[in-house]
């Protein structure tokens, strides 16, 4: 461009549209020796490099040599763009490579963390459940002891008419340790995954009947209030579970108000038509007629951590704060065997409610879910026998002799299987009934001491007993509770009865 053109103009706008049009345009400014201030025109234009100015008027070959040096000049600036711009477009695409394989790194390493994670669960779990199951030996063995001797205190109360303990007293001391027997046993059924068996049951008589005992279990500060309507359809569940439901979170109310409190049980009825009702309400919902109970306390309330964290059995061992509870994950484990959902609401410092959901049964309750055990009528005299009692537990083996010698039994005790078969080889020609423990000390079991004795005499009647879950014994299919089996806790009741019932069979062969 000839300067000489913008003689009395404004220069800077022309060009500057020309830039605005193409960026990378160059161009050559020559002859601006008439223009005012000319050393000040690469800065007024901003010292592009695309600018080259000159003094003087250039000549055709000046030019032409210019133009071939610009040309040369692109030409390498453009192989060089092309060439950054292949080396970003492979830069770009590692760097996607990179990031995916990152992802699924990660990704592994979740997964494995997972697992990981399960597996302790897992492994925690099954160390609780080898815990639950050694614990139930122990109580169901104390739970025999405290039951038997409270029968035999009822009955010598019977006959006599005197006694230390009320009448009241010694009904409520015995059907507490039947309580206490069965959720021992519904704890290790829930730990086994074993199925319960439901039955139509009135909730509303289930919870009166336990009125008494759930009111002193947690104290007199607090205050208990039951709400719910007599005409309620019956639930389809077991009762001994329903038990173990409303002790677990009675107790867990009573921890969440130390210094007293007020404490409802409600039920009501409810309705849900389908399943879009069903997944709107709870996850585990489903469409049909149930019966709700909620129990609400007046307690701190619990934190929105650990709210979420109630029923998670991945924090059972972590911290405080959105820890879960054993307790609570068991009653949800019970609810959901009975084809139930359970849902927690609580507000810190107001309280906290829990809604347990039962399905509505198609039949009808028993007039008594639970009737009174009799005992069964037999002679005594015809039927005094020698009877062998073999178990570990001293105080068992004591209570268990004493009731069968008040029937006129005779009673030969042993501890362990090599005490017992040294009884056996002396006085095996008067023993007519052995009661064996299945777990024994000293690496010989109950069914091991069996097969010996079998082999000496295969008319000997022999009965089981085990403070275990059956579902934990080798021969658990050949144990028929009531004929050959008697799961401890065990009451007099139950111990003369299958013990008269096993003397007037007939002999096996």
């Amino acid at each position: 461009m000839d300067g000489r053109l913008f003689y009395g103009k404004d220069y800077r706008h022309v060009i500057n549209r020309l830039w605005h049009t193409q960026r990378d345009l160059h161009i050559v400014l020559h002859a601006v020796s008439q223009l005012e201030a000319f050393e000040q025109i690469p800065i007024d234009l901003g010292g592009n490099p695309q600018l080259l100015v000159f003094k003087f008027r250039l000549v055709p070959f000046e030019i032409t040599q210019l133009i071939r040096t610009l040309n040369v000049r692109h030409g390498a600036e453009n192989q060089t763009s092309h060439r950054t711009l292949n080396l970003s477009a492979q830069l770009l695409e590692v760097t996607s490579r990179f990031e995916d394989v990152s992802n699924r790194l990660r990704l592994e390493q979740d997964h494995r963390k997972q697992l990981e994670d399960r597996l302790c669960r897992n492994q925690r779990l099954e160390s609780v459940g080898r815990f639950a199951d050694a614990m139930a030996h122990f109580f169901n063995n104390y739970l025999t002891v405290i039951q038997g001797h409270l029968e035999v205190a009822q009955m010598t109360q019977d006959g006599s008419g005197s006694s230390v303990l009320p009448t009241a007293t010694l009904k409520e001391l015995v059907l507490a340790t039947q309580r206490a027997a069965g959720v021992t046993s519904q704890f290790v059924s829930f730990n086994r995954r074993e199925y319960l068996q439901p039955s139509p049951l009135h909730l509303g008589q289930i919870i009166d009947g336990q009125a008494a005992m759930l009111q002193k279990a947690i104290g007199e500060q607090i205050a208990f209030e039951i709400s719910h309507n007599p005409e309620l359809p019956c639930v389809m569940a077991d009762q001994a579970a329903l038990e173990q439901i409303l002790f677990n979170l009675l107790l867990h109310a009573r921890e969440s108000m130390p210094t007293g409190g007020r404490l409802t049980i409600q039920t009501r009825q409810m309705y849900i038509p389908d399943e879009a009702a069903a997944r709107q309400m709870h996850a585990e919902a489903k469409p049909g007629d149930h019966i709700a109970m909620t129990i609400s306390d007046t307690g701190k309330g619990l934190t929105p951590a650990e709210l979420a964290g109630l029923f998670d059995s991945a924090k059972l061992s972590s911290s405080p704060e959105g820890g879960a509870d054993i307790a609570l994950i068991l009653v949800q484990g019970l609810v959901r065997m009975q084809g139930g959902w359970i849902e927690a609401r609580s507000v810190l410092e107001v309280g906290t409610e829990f809604s347990i959901y039962l399905p509505v049964a198609t039949g009808t309750a028993p007039a008594n879910a639970t009737p009174e055990k009799k005992l069964l009528m037999t002679n005594a005299e015809e039927e005094s026998s020698t009877i062998l009692i073999v178990d570990d537990e001293d105080s068992v083996r004591q209570v268990m002799e004493y009731v069968l010698t008040s029937q006129g039994h005779k009673v030969l005790t042993a501890a362990d299987a090599n005490e017992a078969w040294a009884i056996w080889r002396e006085k095996a020609a008067v023993i007519k009934l052995a009661l064996i423990d299945v777990k024994l000390p000293g690496g010989v079991s109950g069914f091991d001491l069996e097969k010996a004795l079998a082999a000496e005499d295969p008319t000997l009647p022999v009965i089981f007993t085990c403070g275990y879950s059956p579902t934990s014994l080798p021969n658990a299919k050949e144990l028929k509770a009531g004929e050959n089996f008697l799961p401890k806790p065990f009451g007099m009741v139950e111990l003369l009865n299958i013990v008269g019932k096993a003397l007037l069979q007939p002999a096996r062969l």
